[in-house]
């Protein structure tokens, strides 16, 4: 699991983003923001709606392999982001390697 300090807090959901920028693939949605301090270190959340899986397990289950798979390449990526990841509805079943391939491609970082 990610450590506290590299997740994203809820207090930025209600927070407009207007300068992100968003890329897509299949299963997943990325608003990346760039942080005003870019010495802070790099942070991460991960969204399931329940339209996306009705049941809790999945939706937790989804955003456990999805920090599990940033936590594996977080050497890799630059300091100074917020990187919301929301997954689609078409996001479940998904394997672990998929997956990965999926955010590793929107971090562009080399599996």
């Amino acid at each position: 699991m990610l450590a506290k300090n590299r997740r994203i807090g809820k207090e930025f959901f209600s927070v407009r983003f207007p300068d992100s920028r968003r890329f897509n693939s299949p299963h997943l949605t990325l608003t990346v923001v760039k942080n005003e301090n870019e010495k802070e270190p790099t942070r991460f959340s991960f969204s399931v709606s329940k339209k996306v899986r009705k049941l809790a397990v999945d939706r937790n289950r989804l955003r456990r392999q999805g920090y599990s798979i940033v936590g594996e390449h977080l050497a890799e990526i630059p300091d100074g982001f917020l990187f919301f990841f929301s997954f689609k509805k078409a996001a479940y079943p998904v394997s672990s390697a998929e997956l990965e391939k999926e955010i590793c491609g929107l971090l562009n970082v080399n599996i």
